[in-house]
């Protein structure tokens, strides 16, 4: 304890300052790095949305190209 009162006072506001910042700065840190995370997160999710639209309108595009060709081979075959 006496070691505690070798320092004045007045020397104590940058000392706890020092210490607030390091603090302030630790939690600024963990808050940007979870929000890259949820915005990272997000992104897949939209991108996978979108994976999925582009799938949907290839599938009926290859199903009226089958049909197509189905039209075709049953024409082929139908000629004697």
């Amino acid at each position: 304890m006496a070691e505690i009162n070798v320092i004045p006072w007045f020397a104590w506001i940058p000392i706890v300052a020092i210490i607030g910042y390091f603090l302030h700065s630790i939690v600024e840190t963990v808050v940007r790095s979870r929000q890259k995370v949820a915005e990272a997160a997000l992104a897949d999710q939209q991108q996978t949305a979108e994976l999925a639209e582009t799938n949907a309108r290839l599938l009926a595009r290859l199903d009226g190209i089958d049909g197509r060709l189905q039209t075709i081979e049953k024409t082929l075959t139908d000629i004697p």
